[in-house]
C-alpha cells in the first residue's frame, strides 16, 4: 500500500514533536507543512526524521490539504493519510490503523476516510477523492471537512468509524487557543464560513437542501 501523511503546521512546536514522535512507523512517508509566520521549521532537527516543506507563503488548511492530495496523485498512492499537528497517537496505534486501512483496501466496500479520535489521525481513499474533489479553498479551515463530508455523502461513500478513538490524544484547538491574533480572527471567519457553508448547500449542517452546489 502506498501512502503519504500530511500534518499541516502554524504553531504549538512542542505539540508537533509529540505528533511526530508517536508516529514514527510513518516517518518515511510524513510530509510536515511548515504554514508557521515565522518559518519555526526551518533547519529544525524534525527534517532529520520527516520531510518539511516551507511553502513560499503560508497555506491555509484547505490549501494545505489539496497540497497533499496533489502529492499522493504524483506518488500513486492508494491512500492519504492527515494528522493534526496537536494529536498524538498511543503506542500501536500507528501499526493497527495501517492494519485496518489495509484491510478496507481488499474488501469490496465504498468507503472515502477512516476515522480515528475524528480525524485527529484519519486516512482517505484515493479512488474515492478522484469522484468527491478537491477541498473548496473559500473556506479557509472551519466548515472545511464538513463540506468535505457531506460531498461523500452525495457520492455514496462511506465513513468508516474504526475502534481506534481511545487510541489517540488531542489537544484540541490548541492553533487557535496559543495564538489571541487567530483567535480574534476565527471569530471573524467562522460565521462567514458558516454563511457560506449554507448558502452552497442550503442549509445548516444536517439540514442540507442541495444536491449540488448553489442548487446549480
Amino acid at each position: 500500500m502506498k501512502y503519504i501523511v500530511g500534518i499541516p503546521y502554524v504553531n504549538r512546536l512542542d505539540l508537533l514533536q509529540k505528533a511526530i514522535e508517536s508516529i514514527k512507523p510513518y516517518w518515511d512517508h510524513t510530509l510536515i507543512i511548515d504554514n508557521s509566520d515565522d518559518r519555526d521549521l526551518r533547519g529544525h532537527e524534525l527534517s532529520s526524521k520527516v520531510r518539511i516543506y516551507e511553502p513560499p507563503v503560508p497555506l491555509t488548511f484547505t490549501q494545505s490539504m489539496n497540497y497533499i492530495i496533489r502529492l499522493a496523485e504524483e506518488k500513486g498512492c492508494d491512500i492519504w493519510m492527515y494528522m493534526h499537528s496537536d494529536a498524538e497517537a498511543h503506542e500501536g496505534t500507528p501499526e493497527a490503523f495501517l492494519s485496518i486501512v489495509e484491510s478496507l483496501l481488499r474488501e469490496d466496500r465504498k468507503w472515502a476516510v477512516a476515522l480515528t479520535l475524528g480525524d485527529t489521525l484519519a486516512a482517505y481513499n484515493m479512488d474515492a477523492q478522484k469522484e468527491i474533489g478537491y477541498y473548496d479553498t473559500i473556506i479557509r479551515d472551519y466548515f472545511a471537512d464538513t463540506d468535505y463530508y457531506y460531498r461523500m455523502e452525495l457520492a455514496g461513500y462511506e465513513r468508516v468509524f474504526t475502534p481506534l478513538s481511545e487510541k489517540m490524544s488531542h489537544f484540541q484547538s490548541a492553533t487557535i487557543n496559543s495564538d489571541i491574533r487567530r483567535a480574534f480572527i476565527n471569530t471573524i471567519t467562522y460565521p462567514q464560513a458558516q454563511a457560506y457553508y449554507e448558502l452552497k448547500w442550503g442549509g445548516p449542517h444536517t439540514l442540507e437542501k442541495y444536491k449540488t452546489p448553489f442548487n446549480r
